[in-house]
């Protein structure tokens, strides 16, 4: 199976990083920003949504889907939220994580007689298809692509990995917002790829060298009715400024994987909520990434709320259609109330099991490249699933959207409670799987860090249009 053999190939050890060019090619790192030779439709800002937290995972009523609504399920899933300055260099970070900020994804919205592409710096949707019919009725359609020359100018060989988990942060992100909207939200499985790559002209679209655009996954809002007769007759406007210049190739991160048959696996298991002093718009408009930690504890009470939202229930955002076999190796460093040592949290059981009491946090440093997040924080988890899981290649890249879309809760769980998490993509995985946990049949995913955080002193909030340039 090509997937699996793509994630063995591109293991951390100590002694050996997964291929990259081992540097920063800083000159010709490729553009976060994809910008169409097209017209476009600014997005009008909105007052927030004056809606807690505990109303990003409960049903809400529905919000009439118009130009301001989807203004705001941008606003609170891939737009822009803040920029941060250091020495002579300024970036955007958005609200959506990203691997090293680097955001291979790319979004359109089909609406009504039109086809979008939303462009987050103008905070706009560029206009490349349009239909004299309409295209869609009673909602709408969302369509997630990937850059991986993105990822690999950083990452190499391993890119995929991080384009697969950006991804699942932002069908995660999108389903919080949609769900805030009032909205439904459900992964597209009865339409084949083929078929919905033709629906945004990705068929169609020449790409500059080594920029290619990959399809992954798509939704519906609502419960939209398709004229697909109607996409034919489209003369698309898919001319783009290019990324980059030079660009070094690595063929390894360019796979897709077709769909197969997919079932989600839920649980039923009731919720309860803390109370969060933050509402729905401030926990998701000032998400951030933790710099490091500092070793405080942290309550009991937060930390097994925080497993709990991770559960796969039929609730935001596994409700979309994704829901799987991950199960998480837990660091508990500084937890007041449970004694610090190695953990196994079966998701699917809801049970926390006590491996071996103790310090493991410079452990948890090791396992993460050494990284200071995984000792300095009050815990640490590993995501990992079992290769029994993995009946297909698709099924991989399901169980790699499912670990980003967890990354997305324990952000905004994180900040719900005033702490904050770090996702972290470097990690040897053969520590996690072999060394710690003594099963070779386990693939590890995605690691993650919560914490109190020191403060970040360079991050300037903005408005989602603050950059928006003509």
């Amino acid at each position: 199976m090509k997937a699996i053999d793509y994630h063995l190939q591109t293991k951390h050890y100590p002694n050996k990083f997964a291929k990259s060019l081992g540097y920063l090619d800083w000159d010709n790192q490729p553009s976060p920003y994809k910008k169409y030779f097209t017209k476009s439709i600014p997005l009008p800002l909105t007052k927030p949504l004056n809606y807690t937290y505990e109303q990003l995972y409960t049903k809400n009523p529905p919000l009439p889907l118009d130009i301001y609504s989807i203004s705001k399920l941008f606003e609170y899933s891939l737009s822009l939220s803040a920029i941060k300055e250091y020495h002579f260099s300024r970036w955007a970070v958005r609200v959506n994580p990203s691997s090293g900020n680097l955001h291979p994804e790319e979004s359109y919205i089909i609406l009504k007689n039109k086809v979008c592409h939303f462009n987050p710096k103008n905070f706009a949707l560029e206009i490349i298809g349009e239909s004299k019919e309409e295209l869609i009725t009673n909602g709408a359609i969302v369509i997630l692509t990937s850059i991986p020359l993105r990822e690999a100018w950083k990452y190499g060989e391993r890119a995929l990995r991080y384009t697969l988990l950006d991804t699942g942060h932002a069908i995660g992100a999108l389903r919080f917002a949609s769900n805030l909207l009032g909205w439904k939200m459900r992964l597209i499985d009865d339409i084949k790829e083929e078929t919905l790559k033709k629906l945004i002209g990705l068929d169609k679209q020449n790409f500059y060298e080594n920029e290619e655009e990959i399809f992954e996954a798509a939704f519906y809002i609502q419960n939209p009715k398709i004229n697909l007769k109607a996409f034919e007759k489209i003369e698309f406007n898919l001319s783009y400024f290019p990324l980059a210049k030079e660009k070094v190739r690595w063929d390894i991160i360019y796979q897709e994987f077709p769909t197969s048959s997919y079932k989600p696996t839920y649980i039923n298991s009731k919720t309860i909520f803390l109370p969060s002093p933050f509402s729905a718009d401030e926990i998701i408009r000032y998400r951030r990434s933790a710099l490091n930690f500092k070793k405080s504890y942290i309550k009991k009470e937060d930390f097994l709320d925080i497993l709990d939202k991770t559960l796969p229930r039929k609730m935001p955002p596994f409700d979309v259609g994704i829901a799987g076999k991950i199960d998480f190796l837990v660091f508990v460093n500084r937890v007041d109330g449970i004694a610090s040592g190695l953990y196994f949290f079966k998701r699917d059981e809801n049970k926390l099991t006590l491996i071996e009491k103790g310090d493991f946090s410079k452990v948890a440093k090791l396992i993460n490249c050494n990284q200071d997040l995984g000792e300095n924080s009050a815990f640490t988890l590993s995501m990992v699933v079992d290769k029994k899981e993995i009946k297909s290649d698709y099924h991989y890249k399901m169980a790699m959207f499912e670990a980003g879309m967890i990354g997305q809760i324990l952000y905004l769980e994180a900040e719900a409670k005033n702490l904050r998490g770090c996702g972290i993509g470097c990690f040897f995985d053969d520590l996690i799987t072999i060394e710690m946990l003594q099963n070779p049949n386990l693939l590890a995913l995605y690691s993650f860090s919560i914490g109190e955080p020191i403060v970040d002193e360079r991050i300037i909030p903005i408005k989602p249009n603050a950059l928006k340039v003509e």
